[in-house]
């Protein structure tokens, strides 16, 4: 009986793997049949009208136009031949470049040249530029008109790449052995470069012109920039492979070699054996972004094996995604001859779809088999040869000696796809808004469920509008199927989003019910539209080889990390992981209240900086909970100085002499005027200053330009405007976007202040302040904004709420997770209040995080050097700019230093939002009792808007609590009633002429 039960379940674990097997061995790529990106409906262009890249080059793919094949055509840039007046040019001869050059040396307005084209015909664009602004980690944009239009949509935004490279090679270590990830140093030379995008194009930027004289105008975007000669190219041919390899055996010379300098680790074999070389992929030698880094990965066989240390082993693919982004190796050959490229890689980034790379070597690519090629999905790094699909390997002809090989990000294949969902999600919104002006359901969600529609008879094309869309979802997903060669998470969504659409086709007089569906649709597209416009991988390490080299290039398995995992647990038992138990107890101790990466690079920079120019040691150590810092205060185990702490902690713990007065050291207001005086308010108590601001948070309008414009509305200057603006928004089901607990603006833009000038008790008993509260209840009240909104961002994203006040971090937001709005929003100040001279008001809060010193240190003096040293301009850029390159914008070091946010490498129409809301910055004081002034403001919000009491019945229960309140508390801290807590009083903006470089 055991016998046959052994038998029988042997017979079904067979037929299971069998199952398994034949169902593995049926599922090749043509199960997954390769649609043409010409088969997906053509978007025809932007918000503005100006056709996409896509479209642009499939016409000229139709209308057949030759490629120029003449000499290239060269301007010189010193010959312009207008610019607007708030360029700023110069030109002579530069040494350097051996020809005259044009300095543009601020970044800002336009300048346009004139150049006769000898024929009809497809021309490419290379420039030869330098950077002028060695503090930006940013690339250089501009935008590209020809004869007053732009070509394409993309050209409103070229990138100047740039050239980077680690300063620290190979990198240091801590006290504790942990690799510290080095600083980036940018390349001062002058660069030739044809332009492209790899979001949309594998090869550079085509662009047609007629025979002729056309006018070439470019439009600054975010920094300056010295420009070499602009040339008009023939666009260089690039064969397949067997031409490729057919041209080399006919005698055509092999690629030559590179002549930029190597920061390679090289390894190779010996004697008779073929040769080979190991090139790491942390070892890049040149990379286009200072944010394409390292990282480190612990599996078996990772070269090299950090033992038990934080090694950075592999250029790390959550650093290397981008379009465009890209990293450059350099190996030597030792003879002329054929070689073979592996590439060991780990790809898990882009939701089991391939990630592309376009290969160059020596600056060129060989073949148009590398162009994005793909590199399939995997979950450990595995030893991948570069070859055809038959699984061939190419083989590269190279001529001795030093060449280069660079790898490019290339999301281009996805770009249709990305359009056409991009296209999709508009149709969406446009449908749904439609509907709901039908139906008059501006609800959140769904419609009411008992009532029944002829929705076709208001709306014949519903179902066709519905089909469309289902169609082009299809399309695509099974376009991006077919790159892929198999269903990837994207693609999954898709499906899910067909069946959504196949439901409300089944029954369309049902949709009204069912306008939940829309956006949820929208934000089911839009999720995987970043991931798409993406395409992480990491790099181990590349080898060049000679076709019978056969080195041990090992990878990890399931079995053989089993004792891996196991050697890195015993490590743990005799290797120290305290950094902090090897400090210097004489060190200057730094607390930072931020996240590990953010002090990491603050100590690189100490050491690097501060402790040589003034001999301070200083330990810098991470402090994830602020309520640690309170503990270690009482317990007499304080740091000397604390970071990133909330703006009123400084002076929480000035009333209870815990915290350092600032104002004490000789150079104070030298160091407090880099800052805006009005944010200092935050951190004066009695006569003292007790904190310096680090990072600054302000409110900005955000709005939807083409919302906008389909409703022909214009961005409001004042409330009034917005009171004007709100009935016609709110036609079309739509809402203006306010933080309904923010009161500071309305208060401040009337002249109101909330306390006395003594600090002693509240202020706003005023005829001003009553308006002030009236105008900031209205607004919730008679004009119907929404009282509560959980998440702006999405409902700015979906368009329920296209225009808004919010912050920064939401700026940052649309940057890196808004991918489908791109282009389509807009910032700028806030609204404001008109003053009798004309000038608009715009006064408000910022929020910021500070730094302290503690009252209990023994090493002030030390330590104030130090807090002198952080907040320089020069300091505070090189952090910034670090932050963002190691880890994108994301990171975005909004420093409350005023100089070093006036040189951001930020765009141009950005920056200058950004500004002019900053002129207005006026804190509110932090008082004994002022806690309560927020809830008070808060309770009496409510009585006016959901209680309906009169506002200034409402407004003087509050005054009268707040009163009591900081009564009581100046009584607890022990102050007497001629005890001043005077603040700095701010009647004018600041003036940026100050914060010139």
């Amino acid at each position: 009986m055991r016998l046959r039960k052994w038998i029988l379940y042997t017979i079904l674990l067979a037929a299971v793997a069998a199952g398994y097997a034949i169902r593995s061995w049926g599922q090749d790529e043509s199960f997954y049949p390769a649609v043409a990106a010409s088969a997906i409906d053509a978007v025809a262009g932007d918000e503005n009208g100006v056709p996409y890249y896509a479209a642009a080059a499939n016409r000229l793919e139709a209308e057949g136009p030759p490629f120029f094949a003449g000499e290239a055509i060269e301007i010189d840039p010193s010959g312009y031949a207008a610019a607007s007046p708030d360029a700023v040019l110069s030109t002579g001869p530069d040494a350097e470049l051996g020809s005259r050059a044009l300095f543009w040396e601020n970044g800002s307005g336009w300048t346009e040249w004139k150049v006769e084209v000898p024929a009809d015909g497809v021309y490419e664009l290379e420039f030869t530029y330098k950077s002028m602004k060695q503090d930006s980690s940013s690339s250089i944009f501009y935008a590209l008109e020809i004869d007053g239009q732009s070509p394409f949509s993309e050209a409103g935004n070229l990138e100047f790449v740039k050239r980077w490279r680690d300063k620290d090679v190979p990198y240091r270590k801590d006290a504790i052995g942990n690799e510290i990830r080095s600083m980036q140093a940018e390349s001062s030379a002058w660069l030739t470069a044809r332009m492209t995008n790899y979001a949309v194009s594998s090869e550079p930027l085509k662009f047609r012109l007629t025979a002729g004289v056309h006018t070439l105008r470019f439009t600054a975007r975010n920094e300056p920039m010295a420009w070499g000669a602009i040339r008009l190219r023939a666009p260089d041919p690039i064969p397949d492979y067997a031409e490729y390899s057919a041209a080399v055996e006919t005698g055509n010379t092999a690629t030559g070699g590179a002549s930029e300098p190597s920061a390679t680790v090289v390894s190779a074999s010996a004697g008779d054996e073929a040769w080979f070389s190991l090139i790491e992929g942390e070892r890049y030698s040149l990379k286009s972004h200072p944010s394409v880094q390292t990282g480190t990965q612990n599996e078996p066989y990772v070269s090299p094996d950090g033992e038990g240390r934080f090694v950075y082993n592999i250029l790390d693919g959550l650093r290397w995604k981008r379009a465009g982004e890209w990293a450059e190796w350099t190996f030597e050959v030792p003879s002329e001859g054929w070689y073979e490229i592996d590439v060991k890689y780990f790809q898990r980034f882009v939701g089991k779809a391939n990630a592309y790379r376009t290969v160059l070597i020596d600056g060129g690519t060989p073949f148009r088999e590398l162009l994005h090629y793909p590199f399939a999905y995997n979950d450990r790094l595995e030893v991948h040869t570069l070859g055809g699909l038959g699984g061939a390997p190419f083989k590269f002809r190279l001529a001795a000696g030093e060449h280069t090989i660079r790898f490019v990000a290339d999301t281009s294949p996805q770009y249709p796809a990305l359009l056409s969902l991009q296209d999709t999600v508009r149709e969406l919104y446009g449908l749904e808004q439609k509907l709901r002006k039908l139906t008059g359901d501006y609800g959140a969600n769904s419609g009411d469920a008992f009532r029944t529609w002829d929705i076709e008879g208001f709306m014949p094309d519903i179902g066709e509008r519905l089909e469309a869309i289902r169609d082009r979802l299809q399309t695509a997903m099974n376009y991006l199927d077919g790159l892929s060669g198999s269903k990837t998470d994207a693609t999954q969504s898709l499906r899910i989003g067909i069946s959504i659409l196949d439901d409300l086709l089944r029954d369309v007089d049902a949709v009204p019910n069912k306008l939940g569906r829309f956006p949820d649709l929208q934000m089911r597209i839009g999720t995987w539209m970043d991931t798409l416009a993406n395409g992480g991988m990491s790099i181990d390490f590349l080898v060049v080889r000679e076709p019978g080299a056969h080195p041990s290039l090992k990878e990890s398995t399931t079995l053989n990390k089993i004792p891996y995992t196991a050697v890195n647990f015993a490590r743990t038992f005799y290797l120290n992981y305290n950094a902090r138990s090897l400090n210097d107890d004489n060190a200057l101790e730094v607390w930072v209240g931020r996240g590990r990466d953010y002090a990491s690079l603050l100590q690189e920079m100490i050491d690097q900086s501060f402790t040589p120019e003034t001999g301070v040691a200083v330990n810098v150590n991470f402090m994830p909970d602020a309520g640690a810092l309170t503990l270690s205060n009482a317990g007499g185990d304080q740091p000397d100085v604390a970071l990133g702490l909330a703006q009123d902690t400084p002076v929480d713990y000035a009333m209870r002499e815990a915290s350092a007065d600032l104002s004490e050291f000789s150079d104070f207001k030298d160091v407090a005027s880099r800052f805006h005086p009005g944010v200092m308010r935050s951190f004066g108590y009695g006569e003292g200053v007790y904190a310096l601001p680090e990072t600054q948070s302000y409110p900005l309008l955000f709005y939807r330009k083409s919302i906008l414009n389909e409703l022909g509305l214009t961005v409001p200057d004042t409330w009034e405007d917005l009171r004007k603006l709100l009935p016609t928004l709110q036609e079309s089901g739509m809402k203006f976007y306010f933080n309904a607990k923010d009161f500071v603006p309305f208060f401040y833009q009337r002249g109101a202040e909330f306390y006395t000038p003594d600090g002693a008790r509240p202020a706003f008993d005023t005829d001003r302040a009553y308006e002030a509260f009236a105008q900031w209840t209205e607004l919730f009240g008679k004009y119907d904004l929404p009282q509560e909104v959980p998440a702006f961002f999405q409902h700015f994203k979906l368009g329920t709420m296209p225009i808004g006040v919010a912050d920064f971090n939401t700026y940052v937001q649309l940057l890196t997770s808004a991918p489908e709005i791109r282009g389509d929003w807009g910032i700028a100040p806030m609204p404001g209040t008109l003053q009798d001279g004309g000038e608009v008001a715009r006064w408000a809060m910022n929020t910021m995080t500070a730094a302290m010193i503690l009252n209990k240190s023994d090493k002030k003096e030390q330590a104030w050097r130090f807090l002198e040293w952080w907040t320089r301009d020069d300091v505070q850029l090189q952090y910034g700019n670090a932050m963002e390159s190691f880890y994108g914008p994301e990171y975005r070091w909004n420093t409350a230093n005023m100089k070093a946010m006036a040189l951001a490498p930020w765009p141009a129409d950005d920056m200058a939002a950004i500004k002019e809301q900053n002129r207005w910055v006026r804190n509110v004081p932090f008082l004994p009792g002022g806690y309560l002034l927020a809830r008070e403001m808060e309770f009496a919000w409510n009585r006016t808007v959901v209680q309906r009491v009169p506002a200034k019945d409402s407004l003087d229960r509050s005054f009268t609590a707040l009163e009591r309140e900081m009564a009581r508390k100046r009584k607890d801290l022990g102050l007497r009633d001629d005890d001043r807590l005077a603040f700095p009083v701010i009647v004018r903006p600041y003036d940026w002429g100050e914060a010139r470089p």
